[in-house]
């Protein structure tokens, strides 16, 4: 499975042209996952880059910029890669309500699998 943002609810801020460019991402995206037999879904990314990844704490003040801190927990990693992990698992858990409890074994983020119960392992440990 390939979960996107879906940022079809945030046209009003997007010029034209970024509307246009991401809709022809997602339709390629689609469209070559679909030949390989894997699901594409969209995931409304409201609040995604000031929710804690790890935690589940969720505050404006967690995000700076590009960088995100949990005021929480403390966890800190690049803003987008905590919004793509929160991406990720609601994917994750919307997939599981729909198949009666059949969730994938995980989810591959750059250098670790993030599990449906919110564990996230890097690959080399």
């Amino acid at each position: 499975m390939i979960a996107m943002e879906d940022l079809e609810r945030i046209r009003d801020d997007l010029n034209r042209w970024h509307d246009w460019a991401y809709r022809r991402l997602y339709e390629y995206v689609e469209y070559k996952a679909e030949e390989r037999g894997i699901a594409v879904t969209r995931e409304n990314p409201e609040y995604t880059s000031q929710r804690c990844s790890k935690c589940g704490f969720t505050h404006g003040e967690n995000r700076g910029g590009s960088d995100f801190c949990c005021q929480k927990c403390g966890y800190e990693n690049h803003a987008d890669y905590n919004a793509a992990k929160n991406i990720a698992m609601k994917s994750l858990r919307r997939s599981k309500k729909a198949t009666g409890g059949g969730a994938p074994v995980g989810v591959r983020l750059n250098n670790g699998m993030l599990k449906p119960n919110g564990n996230y392992r890097t690959l080399s440990g």
